[in-house]
């Protein structure tokens, strides 16, 4: 038997063996470390045939991640997005520097360094920190290298972006266009016709009252009412008792500071006109101590425009020229004139605001309230489990311990979340763990076993439904003085409409709407001019839509919380470009941003679907489950 074997070794049947048996083992070696070759172990996708590690998508999810939890814990969904939004933005990254790797653009060791010492939020008495900037870093969850290079990729991505966006400008007669839209002003001659201003009708009969009463059930219909025990654990509700000490306030500062950075301000008082003189002489007006109102009569008088910007940036100044004046200026003091190229400047800075974060004052009561709803979610967080060990032990909800940090409720409400007299039912928590806790009680059933939910902001809440009382028509002589006063409501509501009625349709076949109005004994009042962009005045938003649907002279009506309203088109104003120039510039660099977010998104849009991206699913999920 052994002689067989050994006689075997040297046959050509074990020598192919022994060759299968070694490609084998290769194959297995090599299936397991064509992953490490190609990337794709940790690759959550890919990008232009490149892996995207996982670890930094987990690192930019994490950064979103710390910012939502900010106002609540995100749930699954929540936190889904927020990963989606946290790959789209890899993705993107991974897409430009793939570019700018094409073409050719490089962001040097040198410049990336100075980029970051030059950064006021790593700075100490003006020089950069490394034990500062170790700090920030760590303080928004960035690792050094993660943070290197999000610099790399900016700097590089300067280099491209504005070239590529630099000669995209709205044209001038797309501003025109959309300038005449939201500026146009429209006037209208109104009359309100007022429901409780028309005579009282004949005192209704028992029997018409009646036969109101039924036909008009809702009205005095008792809505279904359900008695319940409710427990809440809210960090809303939590929050205003959690203390804040002094090194957590000026430790969230620090971050908050270094994000809300905001560009110098000036409010200014201005002067244009189309002649030097007139402008030296308004100047010399001003300048004896005239006020901004006589100011504004003299230069209307003598052709010239005044305007005032407040709290204006200085790429809302439309002059180059007074743009470099006015932040030059000192404020309250006169100054001028200054020659442009829209005119002649006479101007006084009001107020000036310096470039830079808001102080700590300003912000302690905001930064406050994040640090004690950020405490009081950690608490939450502490009790959940507690609390659902003593539900799942049948704890009755009012002998729960007092140790869980629960607000407790009990009472009877309706739908609505309101008491049997019609006040609010005291539930703790803000309006959307409110609407939920309402909205479970009215899918529960008596008897039901309580159980701990999870609701909107972080909260959770559980009741019992001890009993429902349905809902039920009053009798009739419990609402009798009810139904009294909603049938004479109706009645004068009729009266009213017939009114407004008849005027409309004398107006729109020919009259005046004074002639008519002043023969029924009412009054015709003008209306303050209404625009597009801006909120109703005097008027419901519905009337102001119709307003502009209408050719002067054309009446309409419309049903007012008071009564009824008659309205007649009496004038259309259609300012020019020259008479409002700060609206147009501001609509100019708006409209310019825009277009030029589209095209660089369109750019980014057309790099990723031409490098053709692919996402793992299963390592995708493990970033947000």
């Amino acid at each position: 038997m052994l002689y067989w074997v050994r006689s075997l070794k040297g046959s050509w049947i074990a020598r192919i063996f022994s060759v299968l048996l070694i490609l084998v083992f290769i194959a297995w070696g090599a299936s397991s470390a064509l992953p490490l070759m190609t990337g794709g172990v940790n690759a959550v996708a890919h990008i232009g045939g490149k892996p995207v590690d996982l670890s930094i998508v987990q690192a930019e999810y994490q950064s979103e991640l710390t910012k939502a939890e900010q106002t609540g814990v995100p749930d699954l969904a929540a936190r889904r997005q927020i990963a989606q939004t946290a790959l789209a933005t890899v993705l993107r990254q991974q897409a430009m520097s793939l570019e700018e790797q094409a073409i050719g653009i490089a962001a040097p060791a040198s410049a990336v360094r100075a980029k970051i010492y030059a950064i006021p939020t790593f700075q100490t008495n003006g020089v950069f920190d490394q034990a500062k900037f170790a700090s920030v870093l760590q303080q928004n969850n960035l690792s050094q290298e993660r943070f290197l290079a999000l610099e790399t990729d900016n700097l590089r991505a300067n280099q491209l972006i504005p070239a590529l966006i630099s000669g995209v400008n709205a044209p001038q007669e797309l501003v025109s266009q959309i300038f005449s839209f939201i500026s146009q002003a429209r006037t209208a001659e109104v009359v309100n016709i007022p429901v409780a201003g028309q005579p009282a009708p004949p005192q209704p009969s028992d029997a018409q009252l009646q036969r109101y009463w039924k036909n008009h059930p809702a009205q005095f219909t008792a809505p279904e009412y359900r008695t319940v025990k409710i427990v809440v654990l809210s960090p809303q509700v939590l929050a205003h008792n959690e203390p804040v000490s002094d090194t957590a306030l000026q430790t969230l500062y620090a971050r908050v500071a270094a994000q809300q950075s905001v560009p110098a301000t000036r409010s200014v008082q201005v002067i244009t006109s189309d002649s030097p003189a007139t402008a030296a002489k308004l100047a010399a007006l001003w300048k004896s101590g005239a006020s901004w109102t006589k100011i504004q009569e003299a230069a209307k008088a003598a052709g010239a425009s005044t305007v005032e910007l407040d709290h204006a940036q200085s790429n809302q100044i439309p002059s180059p020229a007074l743009e470099a004046a006015v932040f030059a200026a000192t404020p309250d003091v006169v100054t001028g004139p200054v020659q442009g190229d829209l005119g002649t400047f006479v101007f006084r800075v009001t107020d000036a605001q310096a470039a830079g974060a808001p102080s700590l004052a300003a912000l302690t009561p905001e930064l406050k309230a994040q640090i004690q709803l950020q405490e009081a979610q950690d608490q939450v967080a502490k009790d959940v489990d507690n609390v659902q060990d003593a539900l799942a032990g049948q704890t009755p909800l009012d002998q729960l311990p007092g140790n869980l940090d629960l607000a407790a409720v009990q009472g009877t409400l309706d739908a609505n979340g309101n008491a049997t007299d019609g006040t609010p039912a005291p539930i703790p928590g803000g309006d959307k763990l409110r609407a939920a806790i309402i909205k479970a009680i009215f899918a529960a059933h008596v008897g039901d076993p309580a159980q701990l939910v999870t609701g909107p902001d972080g909260g959770y809440f559980a009741f019992t439904l001890d009993s429902i009382t349905p809902p039920a028509v009053k009798p009739y002589d419990e609402v009798k003085a009810q139904v009294a006063a909603a049938w004479t409501q109706d009645a004068q509501t009729r009266e009213a409409e017939v009114k407004a009625a008849d005027i409309l349709h004398a107006v729109n076949t020919g009259k005046t709407l004074d002639q008519v109005a002043s023969a029924d004994g009412y009054s015709v009042a003008m209306s303050a001019p209404q625009t597009r962009m801006a909120q109703p005045n005097g008027m419901t938003s519905q009337m102001e839509q119709i307003l502009f649907s209408l050719k002067p002279g054309q009446a309409t009506m419309q049903q007012t919380g008071s009564g009824f309203m008659v309205a007649v088109l009496a004038k259309i104003d259609q300012p020019t470009l020259a008479q409002d120039p700060a609206t147009v510039t501001q609509l100019q660099q708006s409209l310019t941003k825009s277009l030029q977010n589209d095209v660089a998104e369109s750019f980014l849009g057309g790099l990723q679907a031409r490098d053709k991206v692919s996402v793992d699913p299963k390592l995708f999920a493990q970033i947000y489950q």
